[in-house]
């Protein structure tokens, strides 16, 4: 999705989210001025939170270290790796604009969301189809990775590293983000593929450890799948002295897991009784996760 790297962005990223049908599903000519009232809204409240985490998104920081790992990864003379957000520069338009090669004939789209949902991935998959389109290129699409084992292996070493400093008395909370559930009454069988990574990842967990799944980041008066991170963190608190938090939507630092799982959600936890609470880091720049990313490009090559 891209994040805005300060504030003074903030306003026109919320506004190029809210403009994108996949998000609000509105005629044009209702979309776009709803769009402007939304972040007009929104942006202050939005802006206080990125304060609290340096005052941008590092997830353009991230997401450049992870593109250079990949091309180290893919060693063919003639591929060319580069790197794109929905929402914030560099635009997928803008990023196949730079093509140094003139001759490509093929885009390999890699989503960077671990499980798809419409609203995400199929909102990247049509913009790069209208752009390609344009430029008479062909693409495909890696499908969603989340419950591929490479993937599920370094998310286990991660759990494992951090249960090693907590207590046995820990409880596991998976979160993944959110979508409204009107989508899922439409067909999208999202939480069922964030739910088959929960079950496999928590498998692999000591046999005295007890998990759930949550999510977060709802917006606005619909409902959204549940449960609630707000309201499973109470439920938990019944059941362990600490608190694990493992984010499975996010492959890099963003508001998301920097304000909302570092420091709404900790606060929430020592509310409801909890005593030590940590969050499981996500894949930033680990060089396992560009190789595994790597493997499932080459798979296609």
């Amino acid at each position: 999705m891209g994040g805005p790297s300060n504030t003074g962005e903030i306003r026109g990223y919320l506004k190029s989210i809210f403009t994108d049908p996949a998000i609000l599903p509105l005629p044009g000519f209702l979309r776009k001025p709803l769009a402007g009232f939304i972040s007009g809204r929104r942006a202050p409240k939005v802006a206080r939170r990125y304060d609290l985490i340096g005052g941008g998104s590092p997830l353009p920081h991230w997401t450049l270290k992870l593109r250079k790992l990949m091309a180290a990864e893919i060693k063919n003379a003639n591929t060319e790796v580069l790197h794109a957000f929905r929402y914030s520069p560099p635009t997928i338009e803008i990023a196949l604009k730079g093509l140094k090669n003139g001759n490509i004939e093929e885009i390999i789209l890699l989503p960077l969301f671990p499980h798809r949902t419409g609203a995400m991935t199929g909102s990247i998959e049509q913009e790069t189809a209208r752009v390609c389109d344009k430029k008479s290129i062909n693409f495909k699409s890696i499908p969603a990775w989340g419950n591929r084992r490479e993937i599920l292996s370094i998310w286990s070493d991660y759990i494992d590293n951090e249960l090693i400093e907590l207590q046995t008395d820990t409880f596991v909370l998976f979160v993944a983000h959110g979508i409204p559930l009107r989508n899922v009454n439409m067909g999208d069988d999202y939480p069922h593929q964030v739910r088959k990574t929960a079950e496999a990842l928590g498998k692999n967990l000591p046999r005295n450890i007890r998990w759930s799944l949550a999510f977060q980041s709802r917006v606005g008066p619909v409902k959204w799948t549940g449960p609630y991170l707000e309201d499973e963190i109470v439920r938990a608190s019944k059941t362990a002295k600490n608190l694990l938090l493992v984010p499975l939507s996010f492959v890099a630092d963003c508001l998301e897991t920097l304000y909302d799982l570092d420091i709404v959600a900790p606060q929430l936890a020592k509310e409801a009784g909890f005593g030590m609470v940590k969050r499981v880091r996500v894949f930033n720049d680990d060089p396992r996760f560009a190789r595994a990313l790597a493997s499932f490009v080459s798979e296609v090559l």
